[in-house]
């Protein structure tokens, strides 16, 4: 298994997850290994989901203070990579793809869209034995 890359960007379902307190140490472990970076879309959409989605308006600090640790970044800077769809033709996360491309990183998601799009993608579970097995090669 290769190391993720030195910055990842996250999608919604993600700090959704962190928020609900499942993934909140891997939120952590990535940021000792990495840059986490994501789009303004992604943390409108999350605290959307879970406001409306979830009914848990509580957990919206949570997001909050997690994009106090990410580096979010404006959807309208990435405007001219914004038409390319996943495999499956969707566009609804051509602005997490195209961020990963701007700056050289992979996806940590749950999502299967970003398939044959030339962009590593890593689930917490796998991306967490990558970050475990890098440190150990460093150790």
């Amino acid at each position: 298994m290769r190391a993720p890359s030195a910055t990842l960007v996250l999608d919604a379902a993600i700090l959704i997850s962190a928020a609900g307190g499942r993934s909140a140490g891997a939120i952590t472990e990535a940021l000792r290994n990495a840059v986490l970076v994501t789009t303004d879309r992604v943390i409108e959409e999350a605290r959307r989901r879970i406001e409306l989605g979830l009914k848990r308006p509580d957990l919206l600090t949570i997001i909050d203070a997690l994009a106090e640790e990410i580096t979010i970044v404006p959807v309208t800077t990435l405007e001219p990579l914004l038409a390319v769809a996943s495999r499956n033709g969707s566009t609804k996360d051509a602005h997490v793809l195209a961020l990963a491309w701007d700056v050289d990183a992979d996806i940590w998601t749950t999502d299967r869209d970003f398939a044959g799009t030339g962009v590593a993608t890593w689930s917490t579970p796998n991306l967490l034995e990558a970050l475990e097995n890098a440190e150990r090669i460093r150790s």
